[in-house]
């Protein structure tokens, strides 16, 4: 729904801020979406790995950093990632080192209790 309302394609999306909570079944299902919605090899981490899980404000803080990390070319890895489970979704997990790109679009996935969630996109300015 955020990329017919942004009226683009899943190819325009450069980065993805996952929600990722480090639950297995999260994380699964969140990646197997993700490679359905935007294709295989997005790039996609998560902020989560640095910041824990903020609860409320999670949403404002990871759509703020992120929107810096397209401003400025770069995006942080995944912290501590090391492993993709089998069953994650064929995504291109930034690790290690951060990812330089240059992109127009992000998006940034928030879900939250009771199934209410959000994935907002936007583009650089």
């Amino acid at each position: 729904m955020a990329l017919k309302d942004a009226a683009i394609q899943p190819s325009d999306i450069g980065y993805v801020n996952g929600h990722s909570t480090a639950t297995e079944k999260g994380d699964i299902a969140e990646t197997q979406a993700t490679e359905k919605a935007l294709g295989k090899d997005t790039a996609i981490s998560s902020l989560k790995s640095y910041l824990g899980h903020t609860l409320g404000a999670c949403g404002s803080i990871e759509a703020w950093a992120s929107i810096n990390m397209m401003n400025d070319n770069w995006f942080a890895p995944t912290a501590n990632l090391t492993d993709v489970g089998p069953q994650c979704g064929d995504l291109n997990y930034i690790q290690g080192e951060g990812l330089t790109r240059k992109t127009d679009y992000i998006m940034t996935n928030n879900f939250a209790f009771g199934g209410i969630n959000t994935s907002l996109i936007f583009k650089k300015y």
